[in-house]
Order: structure tokens, then C-alpha cells, then sequence
């Protein structure tokens, strides 16, 4: 018991921060066709293969090993998301979203929502599935939970691409109108751009405070810090491989990049850096409000991953960041130790 209490004020002392900034991608897994954004769970990753119309697994630890059919006949898969193990597929050729039950030995498609114009990039939050409907022009979400999800309309939006919700506000790519936008969703105002002149922008991702975006057409990766008021567009990612880079995951500290038509998957270790990059880039985690009551809110995270300790050192909850943010409601009231990464801090449940 000693030793877990010595263990606890040592890392509140001395822990608590991670670096970052660009790094090179290297390329890890060839011959995929036309792969499209991905998703990851654990060591597991699900890529679309557009053109074949199906999407695969891989395992991240073994790359060797040749990618294994999830589910076949989707038309033209684009965005994938992932919840209590049901993999949601927008179909862009199908003007459709389906979903597929990865507890099924036989896993096979089910139609969720058919008669949306040209689905994209989706993203959970909570209950809400956000999408893309690039023909619509508009981004739209539904509730998973129902039994005949309606459609809502979130925003108006030009040819959106991908999406990445942070903090309740929704950063989109519009790649006809070369450009980044964002949408505050506790306000009622219109969308803002606060980045243009790209090329074809098409995957989008958070790291820290950074966005990093997929300029497919220039075949390179840029950044912006989307916290910065008026954010400058600089290289995020550099790689001798990119043809046609077009979605990107992060998974603890490696970014992962899907190249359409090099047909390769990428990946680059956001952690090996050079001093004075470090310098210049550092970023500090935070964790709020704390005290909370049913929601604890992360910034600027390492790790999707979290682990929550009692006091005395024993393990109550763990699991992964759900759009920045930790449910916390079931919880008993008192102190606890949260650790994402490196990162260890003592909060207080209401």
C-alpha cells in the first residue's frame, strides 16, 4: 500500500506533459487499392478499400500478416466509425449509411439510412453519429440508439470531406473550396473558415492542439493549431511516399496515413522528435471541470486511452477518450487519479 502512494506523489510531482511536432511517415503496409480512412480499435485497424467495395482488418502489431475481408459489397466505402463493436460504413457510391455487428461470425451489412446525397468523413459523439453528406452540403447526425434514426441537419457546408468534433465544435474539410471550416455548436452563428488555398484538402485529424490535414492533390500533410486565433497552415507530416494521401488516424502517439493511389498505408512516431522542435511545439494536457460532476473534459491529450485510480492505487475505470471528453457520472463521489499517457492528475468527483 505504501508503494502505491510513494508511486502516486512521485508522478503528481513530475508528470504531466507531452511534445510534439512534424514528424516523418514512413511507409508500413503496401498493395491495399484505393485505400480510404480508417478506424482503429486496440491493435486492430479497419480500412475501406474503395474501389473493391469492402472494407478489411488488419492487425497493427503483425503487418506482415495479409489483410482479412470484414465485409464485402459496400458501394464505394468512404468514412468508417466504430461503437460497442458495430462498425458503421458511409457508402458514397450507395448514397446510404450501413452498419455491420463485429460479434457476428458472419458479419454482413445492414442499411441504416439510405437516400443521402454522397456520404463521407463520420464521427461519434456520445449516442450522435455525425456525417458528411457531400452532395447535400451539409453536415447531418443521427441517434444510434433509435430503432429508425432521423436524420438532423447540424450545418450548411460546401462539399464537406471529413470531419473531427472537439470541445462540441465541428472542424470540416471543404475540398472543392480548397479550404478548413468550423462550426461552433453551442452557437447559432454560421460557419468560419480559418484556413484556405489547399490543396484538395481530404482527411482531417486532431493531435494535441494541431489539426492535420490531408492535401491530397499536393500530396503532403499540413497542420494548424485550430486554438490559435488566426491559424497559419505549415508541413505536418513529411514523407518521400506520398502520392495521394487521403485519411489519417491517430492511435497513442502514431499517426497513421492511408494513401489512395500509392495503395499504401503510412505511419509516423509523433513522439521522435528533435529538441528544438520540442521548444518551439510543447503542449500541456488539462483536464476540467474539476471538480466534476458528470463529465471530465480533456485538452491537449497524448493517449486516447485513460486509466482512473483511487487513492490508494487501485484501478476503477478505464477506457478510451470519447471526442475529448471522460463520463464520469458513475462514479462515487471523492478524489481520484487520472492517467492518459504520461500524463497524471488528480481530480474530484462531486
Amino acid at each position: 500500500m505504501k508503494r502505491q502512494l510513494y508511486f502516486f506523489v512521485f508522478i503528481l510531482l513530475f508528470a504531466g506533459t507531452r511534445i510534439y511536432a512534424q514528424a516523418t511517415a514512413n511507409v508500413f503496409i503496401e498493395n491495399l487499392n484505393t485505400p480510404n480512412p480508417m478506424v482503429i480499435d486496440g491493435n486492430i485497424m479497419y480500412i475501406g478499400i474503395y474501389y473493391e467495395d469492402k472494407v478489411v482488418k488488419i492487425n497493427l502489431d503483425d503487418p506482415t500478416s495479409p489483410p482479412v475481408d470484414v465485409v464485402t459489397g459496400v458501394n464505394r466505402p468512404y468514412g468508417l466509425a466504430l461503437k460497442d463493436n458495430i462498425l458503421y460504413v458511409s457508402e458514397f457510391g450507395g448514397n446510404r449509411l450501413s452498419k455491420v455487428n463485429l460479434n457476428s461470425s458472419n458479419p454482413t451489412r445492414e442499411i441504416v439510412l439510405s437516400g443521402i446525397s454522397s456520404p463521407l468523413g463520420l464521427e461519434f459523439v456520445g449516442n450522435d453519429l455525425y456525417m458528411a453528406l457531400e452532395g447535400d452540403n451539409k453536415i447531418a447526425k443521427i441517434d444510434v440508439s433509435q430503432s429508425t434514426p432521423q436524420l438532423i441537419d447540424v450545418t450548411a457546408a460546401e462539399s464537406p470531406f471529413e470531419i473531427e468534433i472537439i470541445n462540441n465544435v465541428i472542424y470540416f474539410t471543404e475540398r472543392f473550396e480548397g479550404r478548413v471550416s468550423k462550426f461552433d455548436m453551442n452557437s447559432s452563428n454560421a460557419p468560419i473558415t480559418i484556413a484556405q488555398g489547399l490543396s484538395y484538402p481530404s482527411g482531417l485529424i486532431s493531435y494535441g492542439k494541431e489539426l492535420f490535414i490531408c492535401e491530397a492533390v499536393a500530396a503532403k500533410v499540413s497542420k494548424l493549431d485550430y486554438t490559435a486565433s488566426n491559424p497559419v497552415v505549415s508541413d505536418g507530416l513529411i514523407s518521400n511516399g506520398f502520392n495521394y494521401p487521403s485519411g489519417l488516424a491517430v492511435n497513442d502517439n502514431t499517426m497513421y496515413v492511408t494513401d489512395f493511389f500509392a495503395g499504401s498505408l503510412l505511419k509516423a512516431d509523433l513522439a521522435a522528435l528533435s529538441v528544438s522542435d520540442q521548444k518551439k511545439n510543447k503542449t500541456i494536457t488539462a483536464i476540467y471541470p474539476n471538480p466534476a460532476k458528470d463529465v471530465l473534459n480533456v485538452r491537449n491529450a497524448s493517449s486516447k486511452d485513460y486509466k482512473i485510480f483511487g487513492m490508494v492505487g487501485n484501478l476503477v475505470h478505464s477506457g478510451k477518450l470519447e471526442r475529448d471528453a471522460i463520463n464520469v457520472s458513475q462514479l462515487a463521489k471523492g478524489a481520484y487519479i487520472i492517467q492518459i499517457g504520461d500524463f497524471i492528475k488528480k481530480f474530484v468527483k462531486e
